[in-house]
């Protein structure tokens, strides 16, 4: 896997879920969202990565396709990331379990008791301390040491932590579409967007396997056709913690740090499976679902949306004891839908 770095020359733009249309009052301001998804990055990859082969505009030339795939078929390219980078380190969505009130950060772990619930019995996430105002991390990341404590099960230390307002901000964006008969603004033709401004040594990364040639130097990236370097990195991953059995049974969490589209439904409830990794579900920190689209740059018109598992979410497992190579084995690799996209990427960790 190579790994490269996606250096914005200006602020950048990528659309949430909103309503964009003209004449719908209410609708003129459109959110942006970061970091983008999967979809958007492969897709800005491999249209540098063509054009590096000469392609222009049009369809692509068959060698082309051999090389980089065709429409959703990405032939032998699998990606990974995209992650967010600063000073050239990947940084990483914090786990779901992780809670934090002032500088003080608890995990939550699943009670010793089973509670009847609607999904069935189940051990509730709880925590161990009486300290009021304790919150998820939902926009928060950690540093590659820090996540490397918390899958260890140890607390990160509040350095390690970056709030999302550190790493960027929003910033409005007014703009109109012209009658180029009157060359005035036309009805309901002004609109707002919010554009994404990042902060000094921000960037985004992301991991290439299966393209061989030179990076491309520039490329186009997200909405509005903004600029961004692409040049290559060494990154590294957090690297999985030792795993004990106790208890007669091997526990361990599966952290996703990308989006993922599982359509088994076992993650959804005590004693279900997630695809790919031994042993049951006890118990899981799973946040709200984030719907992902994207543009269909055939068709010319916006993908359908999709409801997502967003990174950081946690599931708490329970395998067999003699399964802790099989376990680690699944450390940084993809489940769900659309894995080669680089959709569903997990980090195994430990928990007592």
């Amino acid at each position: 896997m190579r790994y490269y770095l996606l250096e914005p020359l200006d602020t950048l733009f990528f659309r949430d879920g909103s309503p964009f249309n003209a004449g719908e009052t209410g609708q003129m301001e459109v959110l942006g969202t970061f970091p983008p998804s999967p979809t958007t990055v492969v897709g800005a990859l491999r249209a540098a990565f063509a054009r590096r082969l000469g392609w222009q505009y049009g369809d692509w030339s068959e060698d082309i396709k051999k090389r980089l795939g065709d429409g959703a078929d990405l032939g032998p390219l699998r990606f990974s990331g995209p992650y967010v980078a600063k000073d050239g380190e990947p940084l990483f969505p914090v786990p779901l379990h992780l809670l934090r009130s002032g500088r003080t950060l608890v995990f939550l772990r699943p009670g010793e008791a089973a509670l009847s619930t609607d999904i069935g019995e189940g051990r509730l996430p709880e925590i161990s301390t009486r300290t009021k105002g304790l919150k998820p991390l939902e926009k928060a990341y950690l540093t590659r040491r820090g996540m490397e404590k918390a899958l260890r099960g140890e607390i990160p230390d509040p350095e390690d932590v970056f709030e999302a307002s550190e790493l960027w901000s929003g910033e409005n964006r007014v703009g109109i579409q012209r009658d180029p008969d009157s060359r005035t603004t036309r009805e309901d033709a002004l609109y707002q967007t919010t554009h994404v401004h990042l902060k000094k040594g921000v960037a985004l990364a992301a991991g290439v396997e299966g393209y061989e040639g030179e990076a491309p130097g520039l490329l186009t990236l997200g909405g509005e056709s903004r600029m961004a370097n692409l040049k290559p990195c060494e990154l590294s991953l957090p690297e999985a913690p030792s795993l004990e059995p106790g208890g007669g049974g091997l526990r361990y969490t599966a952290t996703l740090i990308t989006p993922a589209r599982i359509r088994d439904e076992g993650w959804r409830k005590p004693g279900g499976a997630l695809p790919g990794l031994p042993g049951r579900v006890v118990s899981a920190c799973v946040g709200k679902p984030v719907l992902i689209g994207g543009w269909d740059t055939e068709k010319k018109k916006p993908l359908p949306l999709e409801p997502y598992l967003p990174p950081g979410s946690t599931w708490f497992m329970e395998a067999e004891a003699a399964k802790p190579d099989e376990v680690k084995e699944m450390h940084t690799r993809h489940i769900g839908d659309k894995r080669e996209w680089g959709y569903g990427q997990i980090l195994i960790g430990g928990w007592r």
